[in-house]
C-alpha cells in the first residue's frame, strides 16, 4: 500500500474526528448557553408578571374587586406554588417606659415561583427577590406614611398547590378585611396615640428585602435588623426633626401677658403651635438606670470633663464650666435643677437628662453653639424661667409645662419644644432666634409618636386552574 494513501486516510479520520468533537462540544457549550438565556428570559417575564399580579391581589384585598383573573405566563424552567404559611407579621404597642404588647400576629403566606436557588415572590403586597442567600424588593408593599398618619393595610395569602406550564388562575376574597388598629369601643386601640409607639415585626425569607423597603422607602426606623432567623423589628415612627426655622414649638402656647406684635394674643413669628412632639420619657429613664448600674460621677467640681455626672442631689449648678475638649459630657438629675452661669468649651457636646423640674435663670451656653447644649426633660418634670437670661441650646421637654414667670428679659438661640407653654410676662421682652445650625436636626432617641393608625388583615385566596 501506498504510504501517501495510508497517510492520506488516516488524515482525514483525525479530521472528521475533530469536526465532531468540536460540534459536540459547541452543541454542549451552546445547549449550556440557551438553556441560562431560556432560564434569564423566564425569571424576566416572571418578575413583571409578579408585579401585574400585585396590582390585582391589592384591587381585590382592598375591596375594589371581588376577584381578578391573573396569568404569570408560560413556565418551563421553574414552577410556582402557593405557601400559605410563608413569613409572619406581629404587631406591637409599646408604651413609653413599658413592655411590648402583642396586638396581633398572622401568617403572610406567599406565592412563589422557583427555579433552581432562586424565588421571585408575591408577600405581603410587595414583589421580591432571592438569589441563593441573598434577597432584595422588585415593588413595595401597600404601606403609606403622610403627615401623622399611617395606613398598613396587611396583605396575606391563603390557599394551596402550585402549577407549571401556562400558569392562569384566580386571585379572589374570602372574607371582609379584619380590623387590626383601630379596634371600635376599645380603650387601648384607639386613637390618636399618646406615648408610645408601634412596632412591626417581620419574619421572612426575603427579610433584607422587608427591610431595605423600611430604611429606604418609609420612614420608619429598624430597632432590630435581620439575622439568622431571618426577623426584623421596625419602628414605624420617625426621629422628631427640628428644621432650624422655628425657634419655639409647642402643642398649645398660652401669651396670656399680652404684648405681642398686632395684639396681645398673636403668637410671634418663629413660633409654631400644634405641634405633638414624642416623649423622651425612656431616654431619661434609661440614662438614670445606666448611672444607678454603672456609676457616675458627682457634679461638685467647678470644671466638668468628659463623662457622665449624677446631679440628683444637687438642685442648682452655678457656675459650671462644661470642658468637652476630650469628650462628650452627660448630666443626668432624679430631681428639680437650676442652671446658671454655665459655660461650654471645647468642640464635644453636653446633654442634660432631667425628671423633676428645670429652672433657667441668668447666662447659659451664652454665645456658644445650640447642638452642644441638649436638655431632655421627662413627662414627670417641667421647665420654669424665673429671670432674664440669655441661652443658647435645646431645651426637649415634650411632655412638660413651661412657664415664664414675671416680667423676664430672655434671650434664646436654639429651640424650646414643650407640651403647653404659659406666658406670664411681655412677649415683647422675648428674642427668641433658631439656631441654622439645626436644620434637620434629630433629637438623639426621641421617636414621633403616630397620631393616626390605621392597620388592616386583607386576604386573598389564590386559585390556580
Amino acid at each position: 500500500m501506498n504510504d501517501r494513501a495510508v497517510s492520506s486516510t488516516i488524515g482525514v479520520v483525525l479530521l472528521l474526528g475533530m469536526t465532531i468533537a468540536a460540534v459536540s462540544a459547541l452543541m454542549v457549550v451552546g445547549g449550556t448557553v440557551i438553556d441560562e438565556t431560556r432560564a434569564d428570559a423566564e425569571r424576566s417575564q416572571m418578575e413583571n408578571a409578579m408585579s401585574s399580579f400585585s396590582s390585582k391581589a391589592s384591587l381585590v384585598g382592598l375591596g375594589e374587586s371581588g376577584n381578578q383573573r391573573f396569568s404569570l405566563g408560560r413556565v418551563s424552567e421553574g414552577d410556582v406554588e402557593v405557601r400559605p404559611d410563608g413569613g409572619r407579621v406581629t404587631l406591637y404597642l409599646q408604651k413609653d417606659g413599658g413592655s411590648r404588647e402583642e396586638l396581633n400576629s398572622t401568617a403572610l403566606g406567599a406565592v412563589v415561583y422557583r427555579d433552581g436557588d432562586t424565588e421571585i415572590a408575591y408577600q405581603g403586597g410587595g414583589v421580591w427577590q432571592r438569589r441563593g442567600e441573598s434577597n432584595w424588593m422588585l415593588s413595595p408593599p401597600e404601606y403609606h406614611y403622610r403627615l401623622e398618619t399611617l395606613t398598613f393595610p396587611i396583605m396575606t395569602v391563603d390557599g394551596d398547590g402550585g402549577s407549571s406550564g401556562s400558569v392562569r388562575g384566580t386571585v379572589r376574597s374570602t372574607h371582609e378585611s379584619s380590623d387590626w388598629y383601630p379596634i371600635q369601643g376599645s380603650e387601648t386601640r384607639s386613637n390618636p396615640l399618646e406615648n408610645g409607639t408601634i412596632l412591626v415585626e417581620v419574619e421572612s425569607r426575603y427579610c433584607a428585602g422587608w427591610e431595605a423597603f423600611f430604611t429606604e422607602r418609609s420612614e420608619g426606623s429598624i430597632t432590630e435588623s435581620c439575622g439568622a432567623d431571618d426577623t426584623l423589628v421596625v419602628d414605624l415612627t420617625v426621629p422628631f426633626t427640628i428644621s432650624g426655622e422655628d425657634a419655639v414649638i409647642a402643642k398649645t402656647i398660652n401669651p396670656t401677658g399680652g404684648g405681642g406684635p398686632g395684639g396681645g394674643k398673636k403668637i410671634p413669628d418663629g413660633w409654631t403651635e400644634g405641634t405633638i412632639a414624642p416623649s423622651i420619657s425612656p431616654e431619661v429613664e434609661a440614662e438614670l438606670e445606666s448611672c444607678a448600674t454603672d456609676g457616675c460621677a458627682d457634679v461638685s467640681a467647678s470644671e466638668l470633663s468628659s463623662g457622665a455626672y449624677d446631679a440628683s442631689g444637687t438642685t442648682a449648678l452655678y457656675g459650671k464650666t462644661f470642658n468637652t475638649t476630650d469628650g462628650d459630657i452627660t448630666v443626668v438629675t432624679d430631681g428639680d435643677v437650676e442652671l446658671n452661669d454655665i459655660t461650654i468649651t471645647g468642640s464635644g457636646n453636653v446633654t442634660l437628662y432631667v425628671r423633676g423640674e428645670l429652672t433657667v435663670d441668668s447666662m447659659v451656653n451664652d454665645g456658644g453653639s445650640a447642638t452642644q447644649l441638649v436638655t431632655l426633660v421627662h413627662s414627670d418634670g417641667s421647665v420654669r424661667f424665673d429671670g432674664d437670661s440669655d441661652y443658647t441650646g435645646i431645651i426637649y421637654a415634650p411632655k412638660s409645662d413651661m412657664r415664664f414667670n414675671g416680667a423676664p428679659a430672655i434671650s434664646y438661640t436654639g429651640a424650646l419644644v414643650a407640651e403647653d407653654m404659659d406666658i406670664k410676662g411681655s412677649i415683647n421682652k422675648f428674642d427668641f432666634q433658631p439656631d441654622p445650625e439645626l436644620e434637620e436636626y434629630q433629637i438623639g432617641g426621641g421617636d414621633r409618636p403616630l397620631t393616626y393608625l390605621h392597620v388592616t388583615e386583607n386576604t386573598v385566596e389564590i386559585e390556580f386552574d
